[in-house]
C-alpha cells in the first residue's frame, strides 16, 4: 500500500491514509515472520532482492486515521533548493545527486556540517571543536561492526548534540531509506529527546531495523532484537517507504529524479507512521521569514504566525532554547509585534524602536503618534498606516540594535560617506568649470553669462539634491526629510552665529553690491546645496552607525556631527582657494576653518535634534544674513 493514494512516481501531497501501524509498545502486535532472502546480501541490495518476485512479505492493512500536519518545506536559495523543518529551523538539508567531497575537504567545511552517507569520502568521524560530523559506514570502518547512517545520528541526538545552538547544513548525495531516516532524526532532533520518550519509542524499531539491514544485510536482520511479531510488520513499513524509491529504480528514472522532493514526501510519510493524529494539536504553526545573531549568540527571529505572541514565544522557547532574543511576529504585511525574550540582552527593544523609526517611510516623526514604540520587552509598528520596512531590514536593525557594530564596519560607513560628499562636490566642480570653458570658446562677454560662483551653488544643488532625494525618499527619517520634533535644537543658534561669523558658512564669491536674480539665487541656493550634501547624505549616512542625539534627550557631540563637520571644513578650505574663487569669507587665516567647524558642529546637532534638514538650512540662511549685516556695517 503507499502512503499517498497516487501513483508512486506522481506528486507527493498529503493524505489521511497512514503508512503502517503505530510503533507503540503497547500496540498488538502482528502474527507473521519477517521475510527471509535466499542470499546473502547487505544494504539496500538486500532490501531491493525482498521485492522479487518469490519473496514473501507480510500483508497487512493500514488504519484510516488524521493526517499529520506538514512540517517540511522546500525553500529556494541563492545556491540552491533547501528542505527545511518547521521544528528545526536552525537545520537546512541538500540533497544533490553526486556531491561528494574529499574527507580532507569534509573536515576543512565551515562549522555546521553534518555529511551523511557518502557525501563526504571518508571515513566517520566527529570533530565537536570544529563541528563537523560525518555519519558514514562505508569506507574507512568496519561495515559489519559499525552502525549504519541513521543509527549514527540517533546516536549523536541523544548523546548531547544540540542542534539548536546554531545553524547546521545537512549534505547528503542519494536518498536511499538509510539517509532519509537520519535526515528525519535531524529534523526530529528535539522531540527525539523529549523526556517521556514516546517518539522514540515510536521510531526506534525502524531505525533498528533499517540499521541492521544496511549493515548485516536482510538474512540478519534479527539482529535488531525486535519480537518476530515487530519485526514482520516493521520490515512491512520500509517496505512502503522504499516502494515509491523502487518505482523510480525499475524505470531507469532515479539518477533524474528530484532527490530533494522525494525526501521530503517520505519525511512526511514517516510522520505518519510514528506520530499520532492529535499529537501535533497543541503547536502553533509557525514561519521563520529571517533570523539575525544579535549580542551573545542570542537570536532575533521575524517570523509569521496566526497564533498570539506569547504563544509563538512558547513555541519558539522550545525550538531555539537559549538562544532566543527577540520576536518580531508579522502579524499582516504593515504589522508586528516585538518582544524581548532575553532580559540580560545589552539593550531594550527602546533601542529597535529608534532605529525602525529613522528607516521606516511611513513612520512619523518625535511628535507623531504613528511611530514605533512600546515598552522595553514588548511593543509594535505604527498603528495607523502599519509599517513600510521589510522583515530583513526589521532583522538588520535588531542587529545592528543590540550589536555594536564593528570598528571595519564603521570605518566603511565612514569611508562611503567621505566618498560621497567628495563625489558630489567634485562633479558640481568639474561641471562648472566645463561650462566656463565653453562660455570663453564660444566668446560671451563678462556680464552676460553668470559667473561661475554664481554657476557653482545651482550645480552642486543638482547633483546634491538629486542625490539626496533618491535615498532620502526610501528612508526620510535617515535624511531628515520630517517635519520639526521640536524646537530644542535652537539653542545651538549662538553657536552657529558665532562659526558663521569667523567665515564658517559658505557665502557665494558674487558682488555684494550686483542685485542680479544670478547672484541673489546663488545666495539662496549655496546652503541649501551645502547643508543637503553634509549634514543630509554625509550625516544621515551615518546615524544608524553611531549613537545620535534625541528630541528632548542629553546633549553630546555624536560622531555623524563630528564627521560631518569635518569635511564640510575641508571643502569650505577648498573653495575660496580656487584658481577661481567659489566662495567669500571676512576674515582670513585659520578663522575660517575654525568657523566651519563650529558651525558645523552646530548644524548637525541641531539636525539631530529636530530629526529635519530644515534646521541646518534655516541656521545657515540665517548665519549668511548675519555675516552681510556684519559687513555691511564694517563698510
Amino acid at each position: 500500500m503507499n502512503p499517498t493514494p497516487a501513483d508512486p512516481l506522481g506528486e507527493a501531497r498529503p493524505t489521511d491514509v497512514a503508512v503502517g501501524p503505530a510503533l507503540a509498545p503497547s500496540h498488538r502486535l502482528r502474527t507473521t515472520s519477517a521475510p527471509a532472502p535466499s542470499t546473502g546480501m547487505i544494504g539496500n541490495q538486500a532490501l531491493d532482492r525482498a521485492h522479487d518476485a518469490g519473496v514473501q512479505t507480510p500483508a497487512w492493512q493500514p488504519p484510516v486515521r488524521d493526517a499529520a500536519p506538514d512540517r517540511y518545506r522546500i525553500k529556494r536559495q541563492r545556491d540552491g533548493d533547501v528542505l527545511t523543518c518547521v521544528e528545526a529551523p536552525t537545520v537546512t538539508v541538500r540533497v544533490k545527486h553526486g556531491f561528494c567531497v574529499t574527507a580532507s575537504a569534509a573536515r576543512s567545511y565551515p562549522p555546521g556540517s553534518i555529511f551523511l552517507d557518502g557525501a563526504a569520502q571518508g571515513e566517520p568521524f566527529i570533530d565537536p571543536k570544529r563541528q563537523v560530523y560525518n555519519l558514514d559506514h562505508h569506507e574507512g570502518c568496519v561495515r559489519s561492526f559499525t552502525l549504519a547512517t541513521c543509527e549514527q545520528a540517533v546516536v549523536l541526538v541523544r548523546k548531547g548534540l544540540d542542534l539548536r545552538r546554531r545553524d547546521w547544513t545537512v549534505y547528503a548525495n542519494d536518498a536511499d531509506l538509510d539517509t532519509v531516516l537520519a535526515i528525519w532524526v535531524l529534523l526530529n532532533h528535539i522531540r527525539l529527546n523529549e523526556i517521556d520518550g514516546q517518539t522514540r519509542a515510536r521510531v526506534m524499531p525502524l531505525l533498528r531495523l533499517q540499521g541492521a539491514i544496511d549493515a548485516q544485510g536482510l538474512e540478519l536482520s534479527d539482529l535488531c532484537g525486535l519480537p518476530p511479531e515487530l519485526l514482520a510488520e516493521t520490515q512491512a513499513w520500509i517496505d512502503e517507504l522504499r516502494d515509491r524509491e523502487l518505482a523510480l529504480k525499475r524505470r531507469g528514472r532515479w539518477q533524474s529524479s528530484d532527490l530533494l522532493r522525494h525526501t521530503a514526501d517520505r519525511l512526511r510519510a514517516i510522520d505518519r507512521l510514528v506520530y499520532p493524529a492529535k499529537h501535533f494539536d497543541d503547536v502553533a504553526e509557525i514561519d521563520e521569514l529571517v533570523r539575525a545573531e544579535i549580542a551573545g549568540g542570542s537570536v532575533a527571529i521575524v517570523c509569521r504566525s496566526s497564533a498570539g505572541i506569547y504563544e509563538v514565544e512558547r513555541q519558539l522557547r522550545r525550538l531555539h532554547g537559549r538562544r532566543l532574543g527577540v520576536i518580531v511576529l508579522q502579524q499582516n504585511a504593515a504589522t508586528y509585534s516585538l518582544r524581548q525574550v532575553d532580559p540580560y540582552l545589552p539593550a531594550s527593544l527602546e533601542k529597535v524602536y529608534a532605529h525602525l523609526n529613522l528607516i521606516d517611510p511611513v513612520a512619523g516623526g518625535h511628535r507623531s503618534g504613528n511611530r514605533w514604540g512600546g515598552s522595553a520587552d514588548i511593543g509594535g509598528s505604527p498603528r495607523g498606516s502599519g509599517t513600510g520596512v521589510s522583515p530583513e531590514q526589521i532583522a538588520r536593525v535588531c542587529e545592528q540594535a543590540f550589536s555594536a557594530p564593528t570598528f571595519l564596519r564603521r570605518l566603511g560607513r565612514t569611508a562611503s560617506a567621505a566618498l560621497r560628499s567628495t563625489s558630489v562636490m567634485t562633479a558640481a566642480l568639474a561641471l562648472a568649470f566645463i561650462l566656463r570653458l565653453l562660455d570663453d570658446r564660444i566668446g560671451l562677454e563678462s556680464g552676460i553669462a553668470p559667473s561661475l560662483a554664481s554657476q557653482f551653488p545651482m550645480l552642486l544643488l543638482g547633483f546634491g539634491g538629486a542625490f539626496f532625494l533618491l535615498r532620502g525618499r526610501r528612508m526620510p527619517g535617515i535624511y531628515g526629510l520630517r517635519r520639526f520634533a521640536g524646537l530644542d535644537w535652537c539653542l545651538v543658534l549662538p553657536f552657529a552665529m558665532f562659526g558663521a561669523l569667523a567665515g564658517g558658512v559658505w557665502t557665494p564669491a558674487v558682488p555684494l553690491s550686483a542685485s542680479g536674480w544670478p547672484e541673489l539665487l546663488a545666495l539662496l541656493t549655496l546652503p541649501v546645496a551645502a547643508e543637503l550634501t553634509f549634514r543630509g547624505l554625509v550625516q544621515g549616512s551615518l546615524l544608524t552607525s553611531f549613537p545620535i542625539q534625541r528630541c528632548g534627550g542629553s546633549w553630546f557631540l555624536s560622531r555623524p556631527t563630528v564627521l560631518s563637520a569635518g569635511l564640510y571644513a575641508v571643502w569650505g578650505a577648498v573653495l575660496p582657494r580656487l584658481p577661481i574663487a567659489l566662495t567669500q569669507t571676512m576674515l582670513g587665516g585659520p578663522a575660517p576653518v575654525l568657523g566651519a567647524l563650529v558651525f558645523g558642529v552646530a548644524a548637525g546637532m541641531a539636525r539631530e535634534r529636530s530629526e529635519s534638514i530644515v534646521s541646518p538650512i534655516l541656521l545657515h540662511w540665517i548665519g549668511i544674513a548675519v555675516v552681510l549685516l556684519a559687513r555691511a556695517g564694517c563698510m
